[in-house]
């Protein structure tokens, strides 16, 4: 039934937002942050078993490969909100430049784990 609070939740900030949208738009987009903050915060608690998963998987893998996927993941859900923020405001080019520094940012952090592989592949070859 989470999924019944998120609806409602997402429902009755459209309504503020709309509302102070007529009245100050500055307004709207400020209660639209705080609105994703909190719906954040809350997916956030939702998602403590995942979490202690991926404590349990640091455990047998190496601590570097989780920590670099979880990263990317964490980069992808910033850079989605952050590019979606940005549409909102009627940004659409600063929105594109968010998604392509979140794109490049995850290549960053994958980084190791490409020479991991590509090691590996190394070795099965030679």
């Amino acid at each position: 039934m989470e999924w019944l609070r998120i609806v409602g939740a997402v429902l009755a900030c459209m309504v503020l937002i709309a509302v102070l949208k007529q009245y100050s738009p500055v307004y709207a987009i400020l209660a639209g942050l705080a609105c994703c903050g909190l719906l954040l915060a809350y997916i956030v608690a939702l998602a403590a078993p995942v979490l202690d998963y991926l404590a349990q998987l640091t455990g047998r893998l190496s601590g570097q490969d989780v920590s670099c996927v979880v990263r990317a993941v964490g980069i992808a859900i910033v850079a989605q909100i952050a590019r979606d923020i940005c549409k909102d405001a009627g940004q659409g080019a600063l929105a594109g430049q968010v998604e392509l520094a979140g794109r490049v940012l995850i290549l960053l952090v994958a980084l190791p784990l490409f020479q991991q592989l590509l090691q590996i592949i190394a070795g099965i070859l030679a």
